[in-house]
C-alpha cells in the first residue's frame, strides 16, 4: 500500500490563512457571525436547544437563529420588554431563567403556546450587553424541567459576550461600508458637475451665441430656441441628480466629511491621516455636524501648518449624550509659553463649536503632540 504524501508546508499554510481570512468575513457579517456563535452553544453550554433574541427598533427583540428546534413555531417572534423571560430580561438586563417554562409564576405567559408547541421546559436567557448597550438577549432552553448549573450559565454568559461584541463589530463595519459607498456617489457626482455639467454648459452658451448671429425672422431660430432650452431642461434635471448623489443620509454624514477631509489631507501633506468610528453615531442636526467638520478641517490645518507631523489619527464616538471628535498628532506639541496660542485658530474653534451648544478642549497628547477633542449635542 503506497504511502499517503505529507502536504507541502505551504498549503497548510495558505489552508490556515484561508480559515482566518474567512473567520474575519464571518466577524464582519453580523448574521452569520451570530449565527457561528449560537450554533455552538448547545455543546458548550450542555441545552438542548438555543436561539438569539436581536433588537428591533424600541424596547423588543425578534427571535431568529433557532439552533436544535423541531418547530417553526418561536422563530420571528417578538418579544416586548417585560413579556415572557426575554422580555424580563430586557427589562432587568440580567441573566434568568426558569426551570419550567409553562408552570412558572414569575414571568408572563403570553408565549406560552410556542413553548409547548415546541416541547420546551427549562429555559434560561442571558443579556447580550456592551460598553451598557442591550444588543440582543442569547437564549439556552431544555426539554425537560431542570436547573441550570454554573457551567452552563457561565458558558452562555461568555457567548453573550462574544455576541455583543461580534453585533459590534458588524454594526461599526457596515457604518464604515455606508461611508464608502456614500463617499463613491459623492465623487461621482464631483464627476458628473466637472465633465457632463461643463458640458451642458458649453452646448447652452454655443446655441446661444448661434442665435445671436442669425438674422432677425430666420427659420433656424426656434429650432435652435428648443434645443438650448432642452439642454437648460437637463442641466436643472443634471444639478437635482448630483445633489442627490453628493447628500449623504444623517447616519453617515459626518463620517463622510471626516473620511473626505482624511483623505485630501494625506493626500495635500503626504502625512498618515486615519479616521477611527469607535462607535454608532446618533443622528445629529445638520449645524452640529457641520460644526465638527469644521473644526475637524481647522484642526488638520494646523497640523499641517504647525506640527511637523508624520501621523495624525481622527477619532469620533458617542459620549455624554452628543458627539466627540478628537484629532491626536505625533508632532512637537503645543507652542512654548509666551507664544500667541491664537495661531491655532482656538477662538474661532471654540466659537463655532459654542453657537451649537458645544465645546472645545486642547492639550498635549501622552506621546508628545498636540490633541484637539471637540464635543456637541447630538
Amino acid at each position: 500500500m503506497a504511502q499517503k504524501r505529507p502536504r507541502p508546508p505551504q498549503l497548510n499554510l495558505l489552508s490556515e490563512l484561508t480559515d482566518g481570512y474567512s473567520q474575519i468575513l464571518a466577524l464582519l457579517d453580523g448574521s452569520t457571525a451570530m449565527r457561528r456563535i449560537v450554533d455552538d452553544v448547545p455543546a458548550s453550554s450542555g441545552v438542548d436547544v438555543a436561539w438569539v433574541g436581536e433588537p428591533d427598533g424600541g424596547d423588543q427583540i425578534v427571535l431568529r437563529h433557532m439552533v436544535n428546534t423541531r418547530t417553526p413555531a418561536m422563530n420571528e417572534l417578538t418579544v416586548p420588554k417585560g413579556r415572557g423571560l426575554g422580555g424580563q430580561v430586557i427589562e432587568r438586563r440580567r441573566l434568568l431563567w426558569v426551570s419550567d417554562y409553562r408552570r412558572a409564576e414569575n414571568i408572563t405567559h403570553h408565549f406560552r403556546s410556542q413553548v409547548e408547541r415546541e416541547g420546551l421546559g427549562a429555559v434560561i436567557a442571558v443579556p447580550m450587553i456592551y460598553e451598557d448597550r442591550l444588543l440582543g438577549v442569547l437564549y439556552g432552553a431544555n426539554r425537560f424541567k431542570s436547573s441550570f448549573g454554573d457551567r452552563t450559565t457561565q458558558a452562555l454568559e461568555q457567548a453573550a459576550g462574544r455576541a455583543a461584541a461580534a453585533a459590534v463589530v458588524a454594526e461599526r463595519a457596515r457604518h464604515a461600508a455606508e461611508v464608502a459607498v456614500h463617499e463613491d456617489r459623492r465623487r461621482v457626482a464631483v464627476d458628473l458637475h466637472d465633465s457632463v455639467g461643463a458640458m451642458l454648459f458649453t452646448i447652452g452658451a454655443g446655441i446661444r451665441a448661434l442665435i445671436d448671429e442669425l438674422p432677425p425672422g430666420d427659420a433656424l431660430q426656434p429650432r435652435l430656441g428648443d434645443i438650448e432650452q432642452q439642454a437648460v431642461e437637463a442641466a436643472a434635471a443634471l444639478r437635482g441628480s448630483l445633489h442627490a448623489l453628493s447628500v449623504p443620509p444623517e447616519q453617515v454624514s459626518l463620517g463622510v466629511a471626516l473620511r473626505g477631509d482624511c483623505r485630501a489631507f494625506q493626500e495635500r501633506t503626504g502625512i498618515v491621516a486615519r479616521l477611527i468610528t469607535v462607535t454608532e453615531l446618533p443622528a445629529m442636526p445638520p449645524a452640529h455636524i457641520k460644526a465638527l467638520a469644521d473644526t475637524a478641517r481647522e484642526a488638520l490645518l494646523n497640523v499641517e501648518k504647525h506640527a511637523h507631523a508624520r501621523s495624525v489619527v481622527l477619532s469620533v464616538f458617542a459620549a455624554s449624550n452628543g458627539v466627540t471628535m478628537r484629532i491626536a498628532d505625533d508632532g512637537v506639541g503645543l507652542p512654548a509659553a509666551g507664544k500667541d496660542p491664537e495661531g491655532l485658530g482656538v477662538a474661532t474653534m471654540s466659537e463655532r463649536l459654542a453657537r451649537v451648544g458645544g465645546r472645545l478642549d486642547i492639550g498635549g497628547g501622552e506621546d508628545g503632540g498636540v490633541t484637539v477633542q471637540a464635543w456637541v449635542p447630538a
